[in-house]
């Protein structure tokens, strides 16, 4: 292989990285073109290293990187947002955090997801931002899933498809006050279904509502929407719970963000549902 063909460019998000041998990093990026590739940043823990500031957790760069045998080799980072707002509130930062490791542990080794990619960009930017660290959150989590192929049943009853709201004679929406949620079923479940679906959990009808936004809208005007703070928390557990029921593992960063929440999100982890 010629050093041309050795070589490559990527924009790329840098996620994490640990120690490798001395003086060394092995880096995890999650880049547009390629998709999640973990490269060694040689002699980066040494003082003065060169590519040390430019490697720092969440920046957006253009990387350049060597294809090597177990590892590709990074050789350069030119930086084009380090996100300095992450690391004026210890909030974000454990939120950034959090989609570092959620993106690490649902990607393959090179397999480009170009969407993914922008919806953690993006996600960066909002919390850099100051906006609200929680919704932003959940916008990640419910696209992320959907992406993923998980896309959660959230019109219909997961578990027996009849809708999960009805028609007034103008058109208009009409929603139960409790509606179900069992991650097994893949979904909101009716009223009727709840109380028969094992391990299913009792949700506000508002929980879907705001899923349903999140996915067909993004994260624009969620601040404005009269939350009140148990519902986000049953937001919060109720999709990060069907996250992690999808990935098959727990995600070390939840710990730390449920200690954000107070004696309510223990309440809602026990099953007892928030009210608008």
């Amino acid at each position: 292989m010629t050093d041309e063909a050795r070589e490559y460019r990527a924009t790329a998000l840098v996620l994490r990285g640990r120690e490798y041998g001395e003086g060394h990093r092995l880096i995890s990026l999650f880049t547009r073109e390629e998709g999640k590739v973990s490269a060694v940043a040689k002699g980066i823990t040494r003082p003065r290293a060169r590519l040390a500031a430019a490697l720092q957790h969440f920046t957006l760069g253009e990387v350049e990187l060597a294809r090597g045998r177990r590892y590709d080799v990074i050789t350069g980072m030119r930086v084009h947002n380090p996100f300095y707002g992450l690391r004026r509130s210890v909030e974000a930062f454990a939120y950034a955090s959090y989609f570092a490791e959620l993106f690490d542990e649902s990607l393959e080794e090179r397999q480009p997801h170009p969407a993914l990619f922008d919806l953690l960009v993006d996600a960066l930017k909002s919390l850099s931002d100051g906006h609200a660290p929680d919704l932003t959150a959940r916008y990640v989590e419910i696209n992320l899933i959907a992406m993923l192929g998980y896309h959660p049943h959230l019109v219909q009853c997961a578990h027996c498809g009849t809708p999960l709201a009805t028609r007034d004679a103008e058109g208009r929406a009409q929603w139960p006050t409790w509606l179900g949620f069992s991650a097994a079923q893949g979904g909101a479940l009716c009223p009727t279904c709840l109380p028969t679906v094992p391990g299913a959990r009792r949700i506000a009808a508002g929980t879907v509502q705001v899923a349903q936004r999140l996915l067909a809208k993004g994260s624009e005007g969620l601040e404005s929407l009269p939350l009140s703070d148990r519902l986000r928390r049953e937001i919060a557990v109720t999709f990060r719970d069907y996250l992690e029921y999808r990935l098959e593992r727990r995600l070390l960063s939840t710990r730390f963000l449920r200690d954000w929440g107070d004696a309510d999100e223990t309440a809602l982890v026990a099953g007892e549902p928030a009210t608008r």
